[in-house]
């Protein structure tokens, strides 16, 4: 198959065996690959109700068929299971090189299965496949697991081509916070995940390999490739924007309307005088990184010398500085950059870290909870508090491992479930859902939780890309909505990052994915698959308990107007935006995907 190695590695770690698979052309051509594919697996062989850190839970790693084959920014390797955070389906997006060297090593998926005796980790080198002890790596920071492995292997050159998903203390230790951290500094974006592998004392992956990759059209698809990347160069988003700061670009747009949240989600508008782009470039030597194929080089690098963290390391991005900085009343670059990398070498999630920990500074000031009592001052605004908070959570007990298990357990046990700001179990991603409406439906209705990398209709409300929207009004946000996580799926399942797309129409990919893949799709013929694949991952939830009063926004959103600002005086309309969203969906009035629907999209059975 063009794109496609056409290779499943399946590890059994009770048995510490594994078997190579083949994979089915039918389950490609109505599943696309990616997380499309990976998630119809997983509905296949794990049941809803399955406890997330149980043997019987899966994980399945899944690069999509563009991954590796040269299509730009054809990178992104999909982890799945069922979130021990959210208890539903959990879809996490790994960028960097992991992906594509997971190909190169010679296989498309990974699927792990059952509990290893001990701690191990699964080495996967040019074909050659083993599952190594890994008890001296046990405790380890996840920068550190990868530094001892790269060196045990004593070549430095199988070394520089070697990746790692790895997870630290938090995993181990089964925090819901906890993720998988990959090429060293690289955060999935999947709370919950981490615990799973934990759970199944899986310490970390590696891959390395020199398979090639055929595409179908070699010629035409080079000439996609070089007009796509004339148009991201031209495009100033993605050529001056992104390329010269990362996402923290987007502080100063967000600031602009509202939308960039203060003191877990009560405050409006701030000075960008410390944490604006100009002040990004006076805390930090900027180096940029790509991931693997990709022009735009949004990932931005640095050296660190503090001492909560000190070595190679990753600027703040926008989610860094709004959930880890601005929304724990925290505007100190530094001390915001320290925290993202402390989270990566913990493993912990920064988006639900820094929704727990503004939860816990909320509860402070509500004086629900006290300094003394957490034996941390962990008041907004206290930089230095939240770094000993992060190192503390993932590694200790008694109070700092309470605050390891999230923002929304964490809001119960002192009976004040309102302070919590997240959907489905999972702190919100740091744009106020008042200010921007059609992410706030959105957030309410990702099947993942509120992430906004799963529906980003940001592109055009806040940064109006291919079409100016306002942000405030909800008109035509329903079908915005619906078309973005449409969207999103697909990219996904292709492996391709959907940051491009501020630059680039979702047309424009097509005749990329049909010079590698030897198809014939049309726009609306991919889109249909995005649609198969979000009411496929509707249906594994809807069996795992959730349903339409899950489909919510926490009642400060819907009941207190923020109280300065641009965006004065704006609640979110969900109420007003859902029915409509669940009409375009083809669902019921209580979000059920209706038969007529499951049918049209071949998913009756």
């Amino acid at each position: 198959m063009n794109g496609w190695i056409g290779r499943c590695l399946r590890v059994n770690l009770t048995e510490g065996k594994h078997s190579i698979e083949k994979i089915e052309p039918d389950l490609v051509e109505r599943f696309l690959g990616g997380r499309g594919l990976g998630v119809k697996i997983f509905m296949d062989e794990v049941a809803p109700q399955t406890d997330p850190l149980a043997p019987d839970n899966k994980l399945i790693f899944i690069s999509g068929p563009l991954v590796g084959t040269g299509a730009i920014t054809g990178a992104s390797c999909n982890v799945i299971t069922k979130s021990s955070l959210t208890g539903a389906l959990a879809c996490a997006k790994m960028r960097g090189h992991f992906g594509a060297e997971l190909k190169f090593a010679g296989f498309d998926m990974v699927i792990i299965e059952g509990k290893a005796e001990g701690p191990v980790i699964l080495s996967i080198m040019d074909d050659r496949v083993k599952l190594v002890p890994a008890l001296e790596y046990w405790g380890r920071s996840t920068v550190d697991t990868e530094q001892l492995f790269k060196d045990n292997l004593n070549d430095q050159w199988i070394s520089r081509e070697t990746f790692m998903a790895t997870i630290g203390p938090a995993g181990e230790r089964l925090l819901p916070l906890a993720n998988v951290v990959n090429d060293r500094f690289l955060s999935v974006g999947g709370a919950g995940v981490g615990a799973v592998m934990g759970s199944k004392n899986l310490k970390a992956i590696a891959v390395k390999g020199q398979h090639s990759l055929q595409v179908a059209d070699g010629n035409r698809f080079v000439q996609v490739i070089n007009t796509l990347i004339n148009k991201l160069n031209s495009a100033p988003l993605t050529s001056q924007s992104m390329s010269q700061w990362g996402t923290a670009f987007l502080v100063g747009l967000c600031n602009q309307k509202g939308i960039l949240p203060q003191d877990n989600f009560s405050k409006g508008t701030l000075s960008l005088k410390n944490i604006g782009t100009e002040a990004l470039n006076s805390a930090f030597v900027l180096r940029s990184r790509s991931c693997f194929a990709c022009p735009v080089g949004c990932i931005k690098k640095t050296d660190f010398k503090h001492s909560a963290y000190e070595g190679r390391g990753m600027v703040p991005t926008y989610l860094a500085i709004g959930s880890l900085g601005v929304n724990c009343g925290v505007n100190d670059l530094e001390v915001i950059g320290m925290a993202n990398m402390l989270c990566a070498e913990m493993g912990l999630d920064p988006v639900a870290t820094g929704g727990t920990l503004a939860t816990a500074m909320e509860l402070v000031a509500q004086k629900a909870l006290t300094p003394e009592e957490l034996k941390i001052d962990l008041r907004f605004g206290n930089g230095e508090a939240m770094l000993e908070a992060i190192r503390l959570m993932s590694t200790k007990g008694g109070h700092a491992k309470r605050l390891g298990q999230g923002g929304k357990a964490l809001a119960e046990s002192f009976e004040r479930p309102e302070v919590f700001m997240g959907v489905k179990g999972m702190p919100l991603a740091p744009f106020d859902p008042r200010a921007i409406q059609g992410l706030g439906l959105h957030f309410a209705t990702c099947n993942y939780g509120p992430h906004h990398l799963y529906g980003n209709t940001f592109i055009d409300e806040l940064l109006n890309v291919h079409e100016k929207i306002d942000p405030w009004d909800i008109e035509a946000k329903p079908q915005l909505v619906k078309e973005y996580q449409d969207t999103t799926a697909v990219m996904d399942s292709l492996g391709l990052c959907s940051w491009p797309l501020m630059g680039l129409k979702f047309k424009n990919y097509v005749p990329m994915v049909n010079s590698c893949l030897g198809t014939s799709y049309k726009a609306e013929d991919l889109l249909e698959l995005g649609e198969r694949i979000w009411n496929m991952e509707r249906l594994f939830n809807m069996e795992a308990g959730f349903d339409e009063t899950h489909d919510v926004l926490p009642d400060r959103f819907m009941k207190e107007p923020v109280t300065e600002g641009p965006a004065e005086g704006q609640v979110s309309r969900l109420q007003e935006m859902r029915p409509e969203y669940y009409r375009l969906r083809g669902w019921s009035d209580k979000g059920e995907p209706l038969p007529a629907t499951l049918s049209a999209l071949g998913l009756e059975k």
